[in-house]
């Protein structure tokens, strides 16, 4: 087996943090935020109340209660059962009949622990994860973070949190267990990518999410370019803007707002707009931005389980109204990355390339359930209450966003010709 110098190691751990190794992240600490496109209120919709238990028992719930009594009266293990234990794997199976990724059940310590927020900071390590591989595995640490410091790296995988064993656990396990507040330590086993196995002890810290960037996050030619931005022939682009938005969170059109002036000032021929990897976020803080970009024209609908519809439209105003756009999207670009994507390409305002998006179009609540009978808390449900639709009407749950040009970029080709999707980008505001 050829062994590889630093150099192309390097390049490959960047490659595979170009790829997105997750189809959906979920940044520690960041609770669910990197999970949905929903609205800013956690709180149950209007006269909509609380998931609460009924007396004309419709699911036959009491079945449960008497496949109990049964179990302890006659059951031969009896002294075995686990009342908690078989009270939540009557919820997992309630769940998991519903076939739906985007409703799930939080226990009292879960709805406790998960910070379901969508700011500009948390409290945590500062990395992405995903368990889309069946295992746990980092996706990138962020600029400066503890993670960083510490020697996480894109690629690593995560087998032990305080010493348990990941084996099984999901993106949502993974986060619980290793957010937590600034100043405290998890210790973390970890598997990088050149097969080494050590302990990482990380104190966590205050997480500054940065979300608008103007340079790319890995070189367009691995090992040659840098950070600059280049087009295929490695010359420096002068005449192209380049923006990345990494997710969507109430400080995101500030950010936008002091690039996009700057960009307007220039003059730029055209503009790559980079949503590859961007899982979401705010819904207030994607129509924001959306309406950078657009005078007028509808951005999203909201179709609910009673077939209503919501719409956002854009108001005038938008600083980058006028320049040509060409989006870049991948398997990450999900939720609110989608809802941008697709309200410039209906519009008339970019084209889009790359491949087919996630697929994230789900409106979530989280619906504390009441009346449960139990001390402790009963829990909520986070729950899926809606759906996207593009400007044309198209769901985006499930489906996803279709580039108008498909540029699949696996890491031998970024690794053998760089960053095709970005080129193709160029060449097309260019003309090409």
């Amino acid at each position: 087996m050829t062994t590889l110098g630093a150099g192309e190691r390097a390049i490959r751990t960047a490659a595979a943090v170009f790829m997105g190794l997750a189809l959906l992240t979920l940044a520690f600490g960041l609770g669910y935020m990197v999970k949905d496109l929903r609205g800013d209120s956690t709180s149950p919709p209007s006269g909509s109340g609380t998931v609460a238990a009924v007396s004309t028992d419709p699911v036959g719930a009491s079945i449960l209660d008497q496949i109990y009594d049964l179990l302890k009266k006659h059951y031969v293990d009896r002294d075995t059962l686990d009342v908690t234990a078989l009270r939540q794997a009557a919820i997992s199976g309630v769940i998991t009949s519903l076939n739906d990724r985007e409703t799930s059940y939080l226990t009292p310590d879960d709805v406790r622990k998960s910070g379901i927020d969508q700011g500009a900071t948390y409290q945590g390590i500062g990395a992405t994860v995903s368990s889309a591989s069946g295992q746990v595995q980092i996706v990138a640490p962020y600029r400066d973070s503890p993670a960083e410091k510490a020697g996480i790296k894109a690629g690593d995988l995560i087998l032990e949190v305080n010493g348990e064993r990941t084996d099984g656990w999901t993106a949502d396990q993974a986060a619980q267990k290793v957010r937590g507040v600034k100043g405290t330590t998890v210790l973390l086993t970890v598997k990088h990518s050149d097969g080494k196995t050590e302990s990482v002890s990380i104190i966590r810290g205050e997480i500054d999410i940065q979300s608008v960037f103007t340079e790319p996050e890995i070189a367009p030619i691995p090992g040659e370019s840098g950070k600059s931005l280049v087009d295929s022939t490695g010359r420096e682009v002068t005449d192209i803007a380049y923006l990345n938005i990494s997710q969507f969170h109430e400080k995101t059109l500030g950010e936008l707002r002091t690039k996009a002036r700057d960009i307007e000032s220039k003059g730029y021929k055209g503009l790559v707009l980079d949503l590859r990897s961007n899982p979401g976020g705010l819904l207030s803080a994607t129509v924001d931005v959306a309406e950078e970009f657009l005078n007028s024209g509808t951005i999203l609908a909201e179709k609910d389980g009673d077939g209503k519809t919501q719409t956002w439209n854009a108001k005038q105003g938008g600083i980058l109204t006028r320049i040509p756009i060409v989006i870049l999207m991948d398997k990450g670009s999900a939720s609110g990355a989608e809802v941008l994507a697709a309200a410039l390409r209906d519009n008339g305002r970019a084209k889009i390339v790359g491949t087919v998006s996630y697929g994230k179009g789900t409106v979530n609540q989280l619906m504390p359930i009441k009346d449960c009978g139990d001390s402790k808390g009963c829990g909520a449900l986070y729950m899926a209450v809606g759906r996207w639709l593009t400007p044309k009407g198209d769901q985006i749950e499930g489906t996803g966003i279709k580039p108008d040009v498909e540029v699949p970029l696996t890491a031998n080709d970024y690794i053998d010709k760089g960053d095709l999707q970005l080129f193709k980008a160029i060449d097309m505001l260019r003309g090409k």
